[in-house]
C-alpha cells in the first residue's frame, strides 16, 4: 500500500484525488493545505472582489468528500521543507509526513515582494483567498490602488477594483501590458481601451518603495515620481519552480492560475471593461499566419493565429459571440485554410 501525498489548496487537486481513486482504493492520500481553506478556486478571487460571486461558491465541496475519498487532510500548517531524496515533508511546526508518491499543485508559498515597505498593511495578493478575504475587509478604507499585473488575474483584479469604484493604477515593468502573454499590438490596444475606461496604466514602471508609517499611503516608482495610495495589489508567481525542478520524484499538477506558458488556456479578462477572451497562442506563432480585424468605435478587436490549415490561437476583445465557435475550431482542429477573413466577419 502506498502513502500519497497532494500538496496544493487550488481547485485542480480535488479532481486528482478523485482521478487516484477511480484507478486505486488502497493507497493512502494526505492533502497539505498551507491556508485554512479548503481547496478553492483561484481564478474566482476577482469576482469576489467585484461582488459577481460569494465565497462559497470559490469552494463547492461536498461535505463528505474527504470521507468518502479517505483522505487525511492537514490545513492551515507552512510548508518548511520538503525532502525528496527521503521523501517527507516537514512543516514549520516540525511535523513530519512521509510519502511514496508526491503530486504538488501549489507549495503554497509565494515569491516575496522585494519592494521596500512590503510589509506595510495594505499590501495584498491575488493568489490566495485569505489575502482576498482581508483586502475586501479592507476596500472601505481605500481609494487608490495600484495593481502590479504580470498575468491575467492581476488584470481582472485591476478590473475588479476599478468595477466597485475604485482609482486603480496598473503597473507593469514592461514596455506594454501583459507582454509575455500578448503581442505589441494587442498590448498597446488594450492599454488604450482600459485607460479609455477610467483606469490608469503605467507601462515601463515598477514600485520601488511602498510609503507609509504603518498603512500604505503612497507608493515610490523607479522614476523616482512618488503617487498617493492606500492600497498595493501584485499578482504574485508561486515560489520559483526551478527551486522544485532540479528535484526528482514527484509530479506537478498543472494549476490553472500559475498557467502563463503558451499556448493558453481558455481565459477570460477584463470583466465588463473589456469582455475580453484568449485561447492557443496568443503571439505570431513561428511559421503560422495572423489575421485581424478591428471596429474602433466599438473597441471590437480580433485576432486569430493560424499555422498549416489549423487555428492555433485567439484573443478577442468585447466580442463574446465569436468565443464559442474560434474555441470549437481550436480545440478540435478543424482545418480552416482559405477561411481565416470569414472567421472574424459578423
Amino acid at each position: 500500500m502506498s502513502k500519497i501525498l497532494v500538496v496544493g489548496n487550488s481547485s485542480v487537486v480535488t479532481k486528482t484525488i478523485e482521478t487516484i481513486r477511480q484507478n486505486d482504493q488502497q493507497s493512502t492520500i494526505t492533502l497539505f493545505c498551507t491556508e485554512s481553506f479548503l481547496p478553492y478556486d483561484r481564478l474566482a478571487l476577482p469576482s469576489l472582489v467585484a461582488g459577481q460571486m460569494k465565497e462559497t461558491q470559490t469552494h463547492s465541496l461536498a461535505n463528505n468528500f474527504f470521507s468518502q475519498h479517505q483522505v487525511d487532510l492537514i490545513a492551515n500548517e507552512k510548508l518548511a521543507r520538503i525532502s525528496f531524496k527521503r521523501k517527507h515533508l516537514t512543516t514549520e511546526n516540525k511535523v513530519q509526513i512521509d510519502y511514496d508518491q508526491l503530486m504538488i499543485a501549489d507549495l503554497g508559498l509565494l515569491m516575496p515582494l522585494t519592494i521596500k515597505g512590503h510589509q506595510k498593511k495594505g499590501v495584498f495578493d491575488c493568489a490566495r483567498l485569505s489575502s482576498v478575504k482581508e483586502l475586501i475587509k479592507y476596500l472601505p478604507l481605500v481609494d487608490t490602488v495600484f495593481v502590479m499585473a504580470t498575468n491575467i488575474q492581476g488584470l481582472n483584479m485591476a478590473c475588479a477594483l476599478h468595477g466597485v469604484g475604485k482609482e486603480v493604477v496598473i503597473v507593469s515593468s514592461g514596455h506594454g501590458l501583459l507582454p509575455d502573454i500578448f503581442d505589441e499590438e494587442t498590448s498597446s490596444l488594450l492599454k488604450q481601451i482600459l485607460e479609455g475606461k477610467g483606469l490608469r496604466v503605467l507601462t515601463g514602471n515598477t514600485i520601488e518603495e511602498i510609503l507609509g508609517d504603518a498603512e500604505v499611503k503612497a507608493v515610490r516608482l523607479d522614476s523616482g515620481k512618488v503617487m498617493a495610495a492606500q492600497m498595493v495589489m501584485a499578482d504574485f508567481m508561486p515560489l520559483d519552480w526551478r527551486l522544485v525542478t532540479q528535484q526528482t520524484g514527484y509530479q506537478k499538477i498543472d494549476d490553472d492560475y500559475f498557467h502563463t506558458d503558451l499556448p493558453l488556456k481558455p481565459s477570460h479578462f477584463g470583466f465588463k471593461v473589456v469582455q475580453g477572451f484568449c485561447m492557443g497562442f496568443t503571439k505570431f506563432p513561428e511559421g503560422g499566419r495572423e489575421y485581424l480585424k478591428f471596429d474602433g468605435p466599438q473597441n471590437v478587436f480580433k485576432k486569430i493565429f493560424a499555422q498549416g490549415q489549423y487555428l492555433v490561437g485567439a484573443v478577442l476583445f468585447n466580442a463574446p459571440s465569436h468565443e464559442a465557435k474560434l474555441l470549437k475550431t481550436i480545440a478540435e482542429r478543424i482545418p480552416v485554410a482559405g477561411q481565416e477573413e470569414a472567421l472574424l466577419g459578423g
